[in-house]
């Protein structure tokens, strides 16, 4: 049988109400709180405390706080006015009781339910607003490119057209040149001709006789020739229709190992070094020099250290939201607040 809490303390105001209760021992984290708008139950085994509250209060607005041995319940009340008691005017119906706790229990698993459902709802609608930016980026990035792209090719065009023109100022003067000229030319060239064959003629059978075996030339001599590949990291061959994909994949192994990799002044540290607060002065400088990649690699590793640290998730977004990479700040900051509780707030 658990042991009923009856040396607790309670004040209120026209809108306000508070209850303490002492942990007699007991650690926070094994301290189980259920509340509704009509009943609170408190339960760290093996105590207990329960109570139907004389009227309704705005359980939404409640504070609960586990501090120096004592826990404190806040609530704000649905109507301002002084209670008489804190506890129901038909506290002795245990009839009305037990169907007040039972519906206290569904209202409870009813709102973790819609807390849950709203927490999906906004996480799905914050990554399709993170995409929509994204895909706005990427549009003014290529309409950009195709804007140098437009430049380049009329600029390309009116050069042509310049030397268009030129030429063909240089081909009227040529058909200008006078007839006479260009016969008398003519007549020159053949006569020309005609010298050099008879010229060639000749050299050749003097040649022809003078020849000896004695003048041919010798076999040629055996050699190699060396081949050398490029080297690749690909183990296939390469192909020109997959070379854009593997320059791509290159780039982004190159870019995860710095991200991945910690800086050189941070490697050489002991492992009694390595504490959340260096790391975190260590990132917000780099942060501070606007090397944000650097410090998402410092935030990475810290995180691995100590994954259950919020601050460093949402540092991280920021680094993130610096470099446009809109959908890991949005994991981030979903992650910082999968920390943080809706229902109740405890500190240790």
């Amino acid at each position: 049988m658990p042991i009923i809490i009856k040396d607790f303390t309670w004040t209120q105001s026209e809108s306000k109400i508070s209850i303490n209760l002492p942990l007699k021992g007991t650690k926070a984290n094994n301290v189980d709180i259920l509340n509704s708008r009509e009943y609170v139950k408190v339960s760290y085994p093996p105590f207990l405390f329960e109570c139907w509250f004389y009227e309704m209060i705005d359980d939404d607005s409640s504070v609960i706080v586990v501090k120096n041995g004592i826990i404190s319940l806040q609530f704000s009340k649905a109507e301002d006015s002084v209670w008489p008691s804190l506890f129901h005017k038909d506290f002795e119906n245990k009839e009305l009781l037990k169907l007040v706790r039972e519906e206290a229990i569904k209202y409870a698993g009813q709102k973790a339910e819609r807390l849950t459902k709203e927490k999906n709802d906004l996480k799905e609608a914050n990554k399709k607003l993170a995409l929509k930016e994204q895909m706005k980026l990427e549009e003014s990035e290529r309409n950009r490119i195709e804007s140098l792209k437009e430049n380049e090719r009329k600029k390309a065009t009116q050069e042509i057209e310049s030397f268009k023109k030129s030429h063909k100022t240089v081909q009227v003067e040529k058909e200008q040149v006078p007839y006479l000229e260009k016969v008398k030319n003519d007549s020159t060239a053949v006569k020309t001709m005609e010298e050099n064959r008879k010229e060639i003629f000749e050299e050749s059978n003097l040649k022809s006789d003078e020849k000896n075996i004695s003048d041919l030339p010798g076999p040629r001599s055996s050699g190699s020739i060396q081949i050398r590949f490029t080297p690749r990291v690909f183990p296939t061959p390469s192909r020109e229709s997959q070379d854009q994909l593997e320059r791509e994949w290159l780039e982004k192994q190159t870019e995860a190992r710095k991200i991945s990799e910690l800086p050189d002044d941070l490697n050489d540290l002991s492992p009694n070094e390595l504490n959340l607060d260096l790391l975190k002065e260590k990132a917000s400088n780099y942060f501070k020099q606007e090397n944000y990649q650097v410090a998402i690699g410092v935030y990475n590793h810290a995180i691995r250290l100590f994954p259950k640290e919020p601050s460093l998730y949402s540092n991280r977004a920021a680094c993130h939201f610096k470099v446009r990479n809109l959908i890991k700040c949005v994991e981030d900051c979903t992650r910082v607040t999968g920390f943080t509780s809706i229902k109740k707030k405890i500190l240790k």
